[in-house]
């Protein structure tokens, strides 16, 4: 919603398209796991560039200085390192990455097939970023996210049925489990520990966080396996910068801490239910 209805009707979820930010990185990840690379696999954390067809080199960096060290596949997404995440774009190619993006949910905003892309630079729904991250939580099955499913007479009888829409097999079982099984380790022990610490959330759950150029976007999105829900912060005029409180893991992720107490609390959700993971 707007800050305030009475000023403004303008829909967010549905019509305000956004950078995601590092909230983008899971489909890179997802493309990573289908091409054949394993949370083990190691990569370099040094600072990488890449010439594109322009001649224009692209340098992206992360908040810290690279560490020289070895990391994992894991502990890309895991610490959201961009370094990390530009090489596995790299090797896997932007155009796999937006094939399967598309086919998990985001469908409705343009995403540029180059490998900045990685890093969120596409803007796109909340609505579609739910959406495609519900295959990561359900075994890869999409499901187009449906407000109304029927119309019923007041006396009973249903007017009009709406759905459910047929489920598409958007990512392989085994690649949805083995990449949500590498996003628990965000809530665990990345950037998006908060939900552990702060919000007591101790329900087999996994996400990601995401914040844009100069703290414009926050994001959040957390899966469990009955539940998907995440949140953007932002100003409608996105030169508007929300300043320290606009990271994801400031601005987002509380409305999704709370969101996810209140379904544990309420018993909307089942906090001992599990991902189906080995």
């Amino acid at each position: 919603g707007s800050r305030d209805f009475e000023q403004s009707q303008f829909d967010h979820v549905v019509n305000a398209r956004r950078q995601p930010g590092s909230t983008f990185k899971p489909f890179v990840y997802a493309a990573a796991l289908e091409s054949g690379l394993r949370p083990s696999t190691p990569f370099a954390d040094v600072p990488v560039s890449y010439t594109l067809p322009g001649g224009e080199v692209w340098a992206p960096g992360d908040v810290t200085p690279p560490s020289g060290k070895t990391l994992t596949l894991r502990d890309g997404i895991v610490y959201s390192k961009n370094t990390i995440t530009a090489q596995v774009m790299h090797e896997v190619g932007p155009q796999k990455v937006v094939k399967l993006a598309r086919a998990m949910g985001v469908r409705y905003s343009k995403l540029d097939a180059v490998p900045s892309l990685a890093l969120g630079t596409s803007p796109v729904t909340l609505r579609e970023m739910v959406a495609a991250y519900a295959p990561i939580a359900n075994g890869g099955f999409y499901h187009e996210p449906l407000l109304v499913l029927r119309i019923e007479k007041r006396g009973g009888g249903v007017l009009a049925d709406f759905g459910p829409y047929p489920a598409e097999q958007a990512l392989s079982r085994a690649a949805s489990l083995t990449l949500v099984d590498m996003m628990r380790g965000v809530v665990d022990e990345g950037t998006g520990t908060a939900i552990r610490q702060r919000y007591g959330i101790q329900a087999d759950v996994a996400g990601k966080t995401g914040t844009t150029q100069d703290n414009s976007d926050g994001w959040f999105i957390l899966m469990h396996r009955q539940l998907v829900a995440g949140a953007w912060v932002g100003f409608d005029d996105a030169s508007v910068k929300m300043g320290a409180w606009g990271a994801g893991a400031s601005s987002a992720l509380p409305i999704v801490g709370e969101v996810f107490q209140a379904s544990v609390r309420n018993r909307w959700i089942d906090a001992n239910v599990e991902f189906d993971i080995p």
